[in-house]
């Protein structure tokens, strides 16, 4: 389910599209009470075209991304949460087996995600030191990775008080780093291709 009901209209997507994954998602909910679909707004507020995605349903945003008439010279970036970060990485490696080129990854506390392909150009792991309880695993690079794979305590990012694997995801200071680690302005941030990327996307 994309959550489009409410809140800003959906910039066109010359600048880029970036691709939202929710955390655990019961069935029938619109995600509309999200972290992730704030992101959404504050995405859309620069220009950017960004749609949050129910974890399970990373293979529809995927489909729906290459359905696109000119797909292949759009600028992609996609981050998640929780399950959704296990969502990103399949959603990537769905791109991958199709040629196309991930600007940035973010892990926003994943559980469980698989390794990252080799046509991520920038992965970012957020990750909490000083929560009252954690439930994310570190992302690994997979075969043929040679992009940049960072690591982010989101818990330093904040003065003061302390957050759990549910409370940060609607944490102001850890959601703008989010934003700006996706986008650069009004555009999705651009990364520079990485070594090996070519011979990547060249075999599916």
């Amino acid at each position: 389910m994309v959550v489009q009901k409410g809140g800003l209209a959906n910039p066109p997507s010359e600048k880029g599209r970036v691709y939202l994954f929710a955390g655990l998602t019961p069935d029938g909910d619109d995600m509309a009470r999200s972290g992730m679909f704030s992101l959404t707004q504050y995405i859309r507020a620069a220009g950017v075209r960004a749609d949050v995605y129910n974890p399970a349903e990373w293979q529809k945003a995927a489909d729906n991304f290459l359905a696109l008439p000119r797909h292949s010279g759009t600028q992609v970036a996609v981050a998640g949460y929780s399950m959704g970060g296990n969502a990103a990485t399949q959603f990537a490696e769905r791109l991958r087996a199709a040629g196309v080129p991930i600007q940035t990854l973010l892990a926003f506390e994943a559980y469980r995600p698989t390794p990252v392909p080799c046509n991520v150009r920038r992965a970012i792991d957020m990750y909490g030191s000083d929560g009252l309880f954690a439930l994310s695993s570190r992302l690994r690079p997979g075969k043929s990775f040679a992009g940049r794979l960072e690591t982010v305590d989101w818990s330093k990012l904040h003065k003061g008080g302390r957050h759990d694997h549910l409370g940060v995801s609607k944490e102001p200071a850890a959601l703008d780093y989010v934003k700006h680690a996706l986008i650069n302005g009004s555009q999705v941030r651009p990364q520079a291709p990485s070594p090996g990327e070519a011979a990547c996307l060249a075999h599916p």
